[in-house]
């Protein structure tokens, strides 16, 4: 009764770890994926964040990097001035890598005008096909960002490229798009 008794707990431990949440996504983060973070910065990051202070680190090029959100599916990382990095895990229906989650990376740089990239990685950060979880904006220039509530990502096409003929015309608004992640796809 006894060895069930432990094969059942470990069972259960083994259920337990399945699910991966951002600290750890950020603990065994590579430093290629944001080079200006090295693994000690993230690592005081996550710890004042756990002890309620500012997160704000002295990153590899001596300015100033802080995290303001980081919860067990999200982070929001400002790494400068005009840089900010925005990580999402989706619950996947399909396992990668031995997990129903993937991680899904929105980098976004400039300051008047601002682009952003998305990646889509495992959660052993494996590089995965961006369009296998989503078609890109036909926008040349666009920002994403992320609602963590509901999954929901919006992208913006940026205007500030395509000025008014004349002072009377109007800026060309482009509408947002806002795509909702259903367990395969960002739709």
């Amino acid at each position: 009764m006894r060895k069930y008794v432990i094969l059942l707990c470990l069972g259960l431990c083994v259920v337990a770890d399945a699910t991966v949440t951002m600290r750890d996504i950020l603990k065994s983060m590579p430093d290629s994926i944001i080079p200006l973070l090295s693994e000690n910065n993230r690592l005081d990051m996550i710890d004042f964040m756990d002890s309620n202070m500012n997160a704000e680190v002295t990153n590899v090029l001596n300015g100033k990097s802080n995290m303001p959100i980081l919860n067990d599916q999200y982070t929001k990382i400002k790494l400068t001035e005009s840089s900010v990095v925005e990580m999402l895990l989706l619950e996947t229906q399909e396992q990668v890598d031995s997990v129903n989650q993937i991680l899904c990376v929105v980098k976004t740089f400039g300051t008047d005008i601002k682009e952003s990239t998305i990646d889509f990685y495992s959660v052993k950060w494996r590089r995965l096909k961006t369009e296998d979880y989503m078609t890109q904006p036909d926008a040349d220039i666009w920002t994403a960002t992320w609602n963590q509530q509901d999954a929901v990502m919006t992208i913006k096409p940026v205007t500030a490229l395509d000025p008014p003929a004349n002072e009377e015309q109007k800026a060309i608004e482009k509408p947002l798009i806002n795509l909702k992640w259903d367990g395969l796809n960002l739709k």
